[in-house]
């Protein structure tokens, strides 16, 4: 056997423990692969690059976001070098570095990817589920500027076009449904994102699992909104479920931080200060250590904090989280 098949059957069977629930596997495979490619030189920079982008995916679905990064940046760097943008790999690589940085916070990188994948996709691609990926993504970076009047009909064409790139019943789909319910939560249309929600969330059940982080972090999103009409004993109910789902991985830190941060705003509401500020503490904190930048996320846990310290007539501390919040929110305009 040569070494370049050497290297496709390693990526190949990475490929297939990842979709057998082996990550540890498919991680070590994909990187035996990577070392035969990089050897081979050249010519295989695809090869290492789709090699990459599988890793990538692979690592953030352990929860290891940070350390994905820079090998989904690198991936993109050799497929835009080799096969081009025009390549449905190289689109699919471009949306998912996409969405890893705006987790993270690098909103306008998010949005510079967004935009190079849109028009190839609308040209070559309209009815793929790339195209689909792109439209939400670009609906959650206008959401996070707060032009939630534009950010509808992306979030809505994308749903469109995911019921009919996929089964009813595929995470794709439940992705797309979230991201609709998104932009009416952030509107205030609560009667319209609950729904939604709850549509995304049954999907996430079936097609991910109940146990799963995606599953968990929608059942969040319902609690802020059962917060929002009132019933906290069911708001209590799924946010302390859904955290306790992403407290099980070391990994799952982005969803930790808005667990805590929606579960310290339920307890404030409830009058529960001490316990407000502790659990929104330790939410900025998660933020900090896994490296969220600065953005309307973060601002919204920074203000809710505010006001827990002026319930705890810590009027500076709640002036200063103000400003810090202000700031924040002002890039964003």
């Amino acid at each position: 056997m040569g070494q370049s098949q050497e290297a496709y059957q390693l990526n190949e069977q990475g490929l297939r423990a990842a979709s057998l629930g082996d990550p540890a596997a498919a991680e070590r495979l994909y990187h035996q692969s990577m070392d035969i490619w990089s050897k081979l030189g050249p010519d295989y920079r695809a090869h290492l690059g789709t090699t990459e982008y599988n890793l990538g995916q692979t690592l953030c679905a352990m929860g290891r976001r940070r350390e994905a990064l820079p090998i989904l940046e690198d991936a993109v760097h050799l497929l835009r070098d080799t096969v081009g943008i025009r390549h449905i790999h190289t689109l699919a690589a471009v949306n998912f570095l996409g969405a890893l940085q705006m987790m993270l916070g690098n909103t306008e990188r998010a949005g510079v990817l967004f935009h190079e994948a849109l028009p190839v996709e609308r040209e070559l691609y309209p009815k793929d589920e790339q195209l689909s990926l792109t439209l939400g993504g670009l609906s959650g970076y206008l959401v996070r500027y707060g032009k939630l009047e534009e950010a509808l009909p992306l979030a809505e064409e994308a749903l469109s076009i995911a019921l009919a790139a996929n089964s009813e019943e595929s995470a794709e789909v439940a992705l797309a449904y979230a991201n609709v319910a998104t932009v009416h939560k952030w509107s205030h249309h609560y009667d319209r994102a609950l729904p939604l929600y709850r549509k995304s969330l049954s999907i996430y059940q079936k097609a991910a699992g109940p146990e799963h982080p995606r599953t968990a972090g929608v059942l969040m999103e319902i609690g802020l909104i059962e917060m929002e009409d009132g019933n906290y004993t069911l708001a209590n109910r799924d946010i302390v479920h859904g955290l306790a789902i992403v407290n099980r991985e070391p990994g799952w830190v982005f969803e930790r931080w808005i667990g805590e941060s929606d579960l310290g705003t339920l307890r404030f509401r409830q009058g529960k200060y001490e316990e407000a500020a502790r659990l929104l503490s330790d939410s900025l904190t998660l933020q900090q250590q896994a490296g969220i930048r600065a953005g309307r996320d973060l601002a919204v846990t920074i203000e809710q904090l505010a006001k827990v310290r002026e319930k705890q007539r810590r009027f500076d501390d709640a002036r200063s989280l103000r400003d810090q919040a202000a700031t924040m929110v002002s890039t964003f305009h």
